[in-house]
């Protein structure tokens, strides 16, 4: 009994507006139920006795919440009803998303042609992903492997990059050492910023139809050779790779930059070499501090990998451009943006806890395109 108190006593913020909120919604949702009379399939609430139960039970929590507000003020049956409207509520969404979507599914799944514009768009949509599921599920796993792949090799090559743009000309360094630090910082700096200067799509179409061209000109090797080796996907990685491995860069200079310079002379002075100070000491830490960028660009690489449908890379949104063009309608691209919203929603809380865990502070990094 005393844990049941305890639960009902706990205050959350603005709990009067949420629970307004939640009954008037159902209320309303009740009230738009029982003046419908051509309800079909699988309801909690429909025009029979639920919906007007419904209602009965969003006007007594409001009066009864208002009354115990104003005059009584008694909190325990005040949290009661609080979890009441919060139940019901959770009932009226679950019967309007939840089993809306099966629904959905149930009747395009009676139908024998593509459904005409007669039909909700619901459904609509529940046609096209029950007879090209394949193909979406084949093109979800190629972004995201393209993500994936593309920001681990971005990461890689972007340590390179830093350490080469970190390189300081000392007085110890000869004529030629000190010419190929030089060499390899203008060269990073060039590097960057051609590929931020230029968006993705522009690089695509570069790294895929005139590549082959210019290595076989250069190699003097058949044209056609390269053409195999630089297929579809491999241009598409190529692309993904370097965009990244570009604001990588960058994004490990800033996190770098951040340490105390303290740290370099400090680990100069207990006998270690540059680079083993920066495989041990600085790289690890600028890692970490760039840790919620890198994971950023990870979920911007989701939605950008889209562009790499201009040389026909079988991403999700090719398949759904694909789709649309079979069907001569434009339904499909909401399938779209509801996958990659549940891509870059769930994919950014489980990073987000990740962050929470190491204990770092979330970095905004803006789009590559």
């Amino acid at each position: 009994m005393q844990n049941n108190m305890t639960f009902f006593r706990k205050k959350g913020k603005f709990e009067n507006c949420f629970f307004y909120i939640c009954a008037i919604i159902s209320l309303i949702y009740g009230i738009i139920v029982t003046t419908k009379t051509n309800l079909e399939g699988i309801r909690i609430f429909s025009s029979n006795t639920t919906s007007y139960v419904l209602i009965v039970v969003c006007l007594l929590l409001i009066i009864g919440e208002t009354i115990l507000i104003i005059v009584y003020k008694n909190q325990l049956v005040k949290r009661i009803f609080y979890s009441i409207a919060i139940l019901v509520f959770c009932l009226v969404v679950a019967d309007i998303l939840v089993l809306g979507i099966v629904r959905n599914f149930i009747t395009a799944s009676n139908l024998t042609k593509r459904p005409s514009t007669d039909y909700p768009l619901g459904v609509r949509l529940a046609y096209i992903c029950l007879k090209n599921y394949t193909a979406i599920l084949k093109g979800v796993w190629t972004t995201l492997w393209l993500s994936m792949a593309g920001t681990i090799v971005g990461l890689i090559l972007g340590l390179l990059f830093i350490t080469l743009r970190t390189l300081e000309v000392t007085p110890k360094d000869n004529e030629v050492v000190a010419f190929l630090k030089k060499v390899a910082n203008i060269f990073v700096q060039a590097y960057v910023t051609v590929f931020r200067g230029t968006p993705m799509m522009v690089q695509a179409i570069i790294i895929y139809y005139f590549l082959p061209g210019i290595l076989a000109g250069i190699f003097n090797v058949d044209q056609q050779i390269l053409n195999q080796i630089l297929s579809i996907g491999v241009a598409g990685f190529i692309t993904v790779s370097l965009n990244t491995t570009a604001y990588l860069t960058e994004v490990l200079r800033g996190g770098i930059e951040a340490l105390n310079k303290g740290q370099m002379e400090a680990a100069r002075s207990l006998g270690m070499t540059r680079a083993q100070a920066m495989i041990h000491i600085i790289l690890p830490q600028g890692i970490k501090n760039s840790l919620p960028a890198i994971c950023n660009e990870f979920i911007i690489n989701i939605k950008d990998t889209s562009v790499l449908s201009v040389i026909s890379v079988m991403d999700l949104f090719f398949v759904i451009d694909s789709i649309n063009g079979r069907s001569a309608s434009n339904d499909a691209i909401f399938i779209a943006a509801i996958i990659y919203l549940c891509l870059t929603f769930g994919i950014s809380k489980l990073l987000g806890l990740l962050e929470k865990k190491m204990n770092l502070v979330s970095k905004p990094l803006p789009s590559s395109n």
